[in-house]
């Protein structure tokens, strides 16, 4: 069996994001997106464009596929590419919900904010996403970010963009939606706002596959959103 493809790490697009970073303003996600999207040869393969929405207001939820040799930001890209080809450019595409808070850092009995504190929440801003802590850690900050998504999301031109595994899912691996992503996905979905499920995956190529709208009167029902938007992907993969 040949070794999984590798695709180059987009160091030189990451560094021209300092700019932004800096001043804390917005890049061109849309073209950003379209660059690191270019580096993946070969070309990844899109299937289910007919179960995208005439409207391109949703909640866009995919599995969070990641190993190495394959970022996460090679996945969100290639989401983000296959969005604006369907609905046209937008600065941005879609609007990801990313954590940008982490953990402090420990030295034995000494404990120090972590380097992440500052700098990714910039990283967010320059790249239009939602910054949220990780999980258990600040829920001020990351109740902010959810306060200005509910607030945001039902009027949106742009889908939302959400891995409900975290940071804990990776290629092959499938694991439960982070605890508050249900309640997420139940409130914006009373709002009206549905969810298209997206599976990553590899075939010899990357691989997207667009699932069947959720209506949101199916989500407000189920007993818990996440599981049911989690279970459509994981019908997508196998």
């Amino acid at each position: 069996m040949s070794d999984p493809i590798s695709y180059p790490v987009p160091w030189k697009l990451v560094a021209g994001l300092w700019p932004h970073i800096l001043h804390g303003t917005q890049a061109n996600v849309d073209e950003f997106c379209y660059a690191v999207n270019q580096l993946i040869q070969p070309q990844p393969l899109i299937e289910g464009w007919d179960n995208l929405p005439a409207s391109p207001r949703f909640v866009l939820v995919a599995n969070h596929y990641q190993r190495k040799g394959l970022w996460i930001i090679h996945a969100a890209s290639v989401l983000a590419q296959a969005i604006s080809k369907h609905y046209g450019p937008a600065n941005p595409p879609i609007r990801w919900v990313v954590t940008a808070n982490w953990p402090p850092v420990r030295l034995g009995p000494l404990s120090f904010p972590s380097p992440g504190d500052v700098l990714l929440p910039r990283v967010a801003t320059a790249l239009a996403c939602y910054p949220v802590s990780f999980f258990g850690n600040k829920p001020a900050y990351t109740a902010r970010s959810i306060r200005r998504i509910l607030r945001e999301v039902p009027q949106a031109s742009r889908p939302l963009g959400l891995f409900p595994e975290g940071v804990a899912g990776s290629a092959g691996q499938r694991v439960d939606a982070l605890p508050g992503v249900d309640r997420l996905l139940a409130h914006l979905a009373r709002a009206g706002v549905p969810v298209v499920p997206a599976a990553i995956s590899e075939r010899g190529r990357f691989l997207i596959r667009f699932g069947a709208l959720i209506p949101a009167s199916s989500l407000v029902s189920a007993p818990d959103a996440a599981k049911l938007a989690m279970a459509r992907i994981a019908d997508l993969i196998t």
